[in-house]
């Protein structure tokens, strides 16, 4: 009954801290789980607040700014989120308000400055903004605004009670500190040990460069000037292929600026590759003419993801339906697909593949360094990063 009457006689503005404080725990879980789907390369090739190119969480979850020694900084920020849920509970309690409220109001005045920090970083250093760490900056703000509303007494007026302080502060730090280590779970990536990883990186890097045509023709994803080329030999129609693609798009995010993605194809598919007595994926040949047409009319990028998205969706006649529902002209793509020149364009890029030593889906050639099969994101960043300083 006492406390009932000790809760009913709470301001407004802490009952209204203690729904801030669990709608920030809520999305920065959210950020967590993203974070923990781009870095395994699990997240495909759009996340839901990938809203344009200024607006893309993908590339902020992607970035080194995203983590503190690896660890996602979201996960802290629920940690933080959480220990002032605790915090508020402590302050309808009327012996203990003052001092909840004054460390309420530190608590809250410290994160807003970390996340005006964090937005200058998305403004300046990436040049590109989350929508969800928005979200987070504008809960921080309103708390701020409540707390300040319940008016903090300074230190002059009441002296800090420390009993109170050496009891809430330590309560704080083990709930965040638990907080974090709990979303630690929402990491489903098998991480390779040091060791072997860079044995992995050593093993692509160690190979002969060799020469693998990137004409402005062909198609391609990224910047023309970019650093790092990227040649991929794939099949749409291979699972492995669609993994190494959501890999690699986890690595573009990362280095948006720094990376051309070139597509060569490459199907298991007897239909239009000689080099195959029989046919493993029997839709590879047709959703390969699909993705040249649609470089035709400006827009192989996006067949490029839509068809690996939806390859378990592949039957006859199912790129094209993909194609047309991306907005690609029918009657253009019709043409195109009828056309010897697509065909020949194929046979090309088996005949190059052949050349090149390549026997399987999906190999690489980055800079010039062979990379056969589905690597993990960590490789790729590896191997990105010991590039990028040559």
């Amino acid at each position: 009954m006492r406390n009932a009457i000790l809760f009913k006689k709470s301001p407004l503005q802490i009952y209204l801290l203690h729904l801030l404080s669990l709608i920030g725990v809520a999305i920065s879980a959210s950020l967590t789980h993203h974070f923990y789907e781009i870095r395994s390369g699990v997240s495909g090739f759009k996340s839901f607040c990938n809203v344009s190119g200024t607006m893309n969480c993908d590339v902020v979850a992607a970035s080194p700014y995203a983590e503190l020694f690896g660890f996602p900084l979201s996960s802290l920020a629920a940690g933080w989120f959480m220990a002032l849920f605790v915090m508020t509970l402590v302050a309808h309690h009327p012996q203990w308000r003052r001092e909840a409220i004054r460390l309420s109001f530190g608590m809250i005045s410290f994160g807003t400055l970390l996340s005006l920090g964090y937005l200058a970083i998305m403004a300046i250093q990436l040049k590109t903004y989350c929508l969800l760490c928005l979200m987070v900056d504008a809960v921080q703000l309103l708390s701020l605004v409540l707390v300040i509303s319940l008016k903090p007494e300074n230190f002059s007026k009441h002296k800090l009670d420390l009993s109170k302080w050496k009891t809430l502060v330590p309560s704080l730090a083990i709930t965040a500190l638990a907080t974090g280590v709990a979303l630690k779970s929402l990491d489903f990536s098998s991480s390779i040990p040091p060791s072997e990883l860079k044995e992995l990186i050593h093993s692509v890097l160690s190979t002969p460069v060799v020469s693998v045509k990137t004409g402005e023709e062909l198609p391609s994803i990224g910047p023309l000037s970019a650093k790092i080329t990227i040649v991929e030999f794939s099949d749409f129609q291979c699972p492995w292929c669609r993994l190494g693609a959501f890999a690699v798009n986890s690595t573009i995010n990362r280095y948006p600026h720094q990376i051309r993605i070139i597509f060569r194809n490459y199907p298991l598919d007897q239909a239009c590759n000689p080099q195959f007595e029989q046919t493993a994926h029997p839709i590879a040949c047709e959703a390969a003419r699909v993705a040249l047409c649609a470089q035709k009319q400006g827009k192989f990028e996006t067949l490029y993801q839509e068809l690996f998205e939806k390859q378990a969706s592949f039957s006859p006649g199912r790129p094209a339906e993909i194609a047309k529902e991306s907005g690609l002209n029918g009657i253009e793509l019709q043409r195109c697909l009828d056309s010897p020149e697509t065909s020949t364009a194929i046979s090309n890029d088996i005949r190059e593949a052949t050349l090149l030593g390549v026997k399987s889906t999906p190999t690489f050639f980055i800079n010039g360094h062979k990379m056969e099969g589905a690597y993990p994101v960590e490789a790729w960043n590896g191997i990105i990063d010991e590039l990028l300083h040559r």
